[in-house]
């Protein structure tokens, strides 16, 4: 995984806090992404701001840009070595990078997540597709740890909190 400098990250990140504020809102992170040679749309930007917000105020400060900025290199470095040079990866590939990337799933969860994101149906898996799932997994395990407080792998949750969990789902 890279490393970033903290204060290229600061200037990266001040470049384009246009109000100054310490704060990107989605709009502004894609402007530094852009800034970065990273070919992100606004939607997009708006899922990173979600997934990567923690204080939830849809925006992110530069402790959370660095987060980001060294999730999407991990994504992208944990994409090519698993793809040796390729451009697509197997689903047997897939769950073999999400391993890399920390998250082991059931073959049931896995062959759910597979689906979600195999919008061709053709069982090749581009970085986009890879970079969502693991927004996805990220989110998915933000919200699941809201109510495994203890840590043990379980979850007991009402209607209501599961609504609440699942509006965090990239």
């Amino acid at each position: 995984m890279s490393t970033v400098d903290p204060t290229v990250a600061r200037l990266w990140f001040e470049s384009v806090d246009a109000d100054s504020s310490g704060l990107l809102d989605a709009k502004e992170l894609r402007q530094a992404l852009d800034i970065g040679g990273l070919d992100y749309t606004l939607a997009q930007a708006h899922l990173f701001v979600r997934a990567f917000d923690s204080t939830g105020n849809q925006k992110l400060n530069v402790n959370e840009f660095v987060e980001l900025h060294l999730f999407l290199a991990a994504v992208q470095s944990c994409f090519s070595r698993v793809a040796r040079g390729g451009r697509w990866l197997s689903a047997t590939d897939i769950q073999q990078a999400l391993t890399f990337m920390g998250h082991s799933l059931s073959s049931t969860a896995m062959q759910a997540v597979l689906s979600r994101y195999d919008v061709d149906r053709r069982g090749n898996f581009a970085v986009d597709n890879f970079l969502q799932m693991c927004l996805f997994l990220r989110t998915a395990s933000r919200a699941f740890q809201a109510f495994d407080p203890t840590k043990c792998g379980f979850a007991q949750l009402n209607f209501n909190q599961f609504c609440y969990a699942a509006s965090y789902l990239a």
